[in-house]
């Protein structure tokens, strides 16, 4: 059962919903987490100190959380890329361009986190200069994870139209979303970016749920 294509596919289809889920709690409860909201990201030092001190508890769990929905990311790609690759006759190309882009951005988001982190562990010794380079830190490694998410969707898109591995209007739409999250960093202060990134989650999670109900004869 384990070795059998379906079920990796179920598998990359599973990991591609557990990272969607991951996301909208984080952002569901990320509020929470702080007694005043996020500032925006080119607030003054002395905001991202006052929002730094306002934190709970509670940000450890989601940090649990958004690794866990990284893990799911990871898998969601490598089944896509392998996917690619079977699908047109065991090149190589395309699925490296895929893994390649994921695997940025995957290790962005935990430079991302990791700057979070260590925001939380010396929170009692912040003043208003730490607390804003950690956080401008933070924040332009999330602005620069859009050019690598723009790439992924790039690549899996012209791989799918290409190989015919996920259904046409996947493969579209694709390049399309990805185009309009690298012209979002162009502008990382608007609220532009925000109906790109929408739609690039919305696109895993459709993915993620072609990829489930691949039927055995598919493969």
């Amino acid at each position: 059962m384990v070795d059998s294509p379906r079920f990796w596919t179920r598998v990359g289809g599973v990991g591609g919903i557990v990272f969607f889920i991951s996301l909208v709690v984080l952002i569901a409860l990320m509020p929470l987490s702080h007694s005043i909201p996020e500032p925006a990201f080119d607030a003054p030092s002395n905001a991202f100190l006052a929002y730094a001190k306002s934190e709970a508890d509670l940000p450890f769990a989601l940090w649990l959380v958004g690794v866990l929905g990284l893990f799911g990311f990871a898998m969601f790609a490598v089944v896509l890329a392998v996917r690619f690759r079977v699908a047109g006759d065991r090149s190589n190309v395309r699925s490296t361009l895929v893994l390649l882009a994921a695997g940025i951005f995957i290790v962005l988001w935990l430079a991302e986190l990791a700057f979070a982190i260590a925001q939380t562990f010396r929170r009692a010794d912040l003043d208003a200069t730490g607390a804003s380079i950690l956080f401008g830190l933070s924040n332009g490694i999330f602005v620069v994870s859009w050019s690598a998410i723009a790439a992924f969707l790039a690549a899996s898109g012209l791989a799918a139209l290409s190989t015919r591995a996920l259904p046409r209007w996947l493969g579209r739409s694709a390049p399309v979303i990805g185009i309009g999250l690298f012209l979002a960093g162009a502008a990382p202060l608007s609220a532009i970016w925000f109906f790109p990134y929408f739609l690039f989650l919305v696109w895993v999670l459709a993915t993620s749920v072609v990829l489930f109900m691949t039927k055995p004869n598919s493969q």
